[in-house]
């Protein structure tokens, strides 16, 4: 399973958050995701997660402490946030989508979230 730091979005708050169309094709909106050091990793249902993966390792070849494990995830939410305001990802109202949801909750500057699909 892996697991994200990042936001739970759709793909036209993604193209919001970049300044393009809705209608934007994907390689063009792709493109400028990565051009922003981001991710966007489509999980289920029209919900995407854009942010960055955090690979704590292999846990079934070696055992991976709680303060390694937490440190690498504090290191991604870092990266995440320096990358959003980078990028002037206007993060102060929008619309996320918790997985297995019907609803999706309007939030305002939030800290990014930590996924797992």
């Amino acid at each position: 399973m892996p697991l994200f730091v990042g936001y739970p979005i759709s793909y036209e708050t993604a193209c919001e958050f970049f300044g393009l169309p809705t209608s934007t094709e994907d390689t063009k909106l792709l493109s400028q995701i990565q051009d922003a050091g981001l991710v966007l990793e489509y999980v289920d249902k029209g919900q995407y997660i854009l942010g960055l993966e955090v690979n704590i390792g292999n846990l079934f070849d070696e055992f991976v402490s709680v303060d390694t494990g937490i440190i690498k995830i504090l290191e991604r939410k870092k990266d995440v946030i320096d990358r959003c305001k980078e990028a002037c990802i206007d993060l102060s109202d929008f619309m996320i989508e918790p997985i297995g949801h019907e609803a999706w909750q309007r939030v305002s500057n939030p800290e990014p979230y930590l996924i797992s699909f």
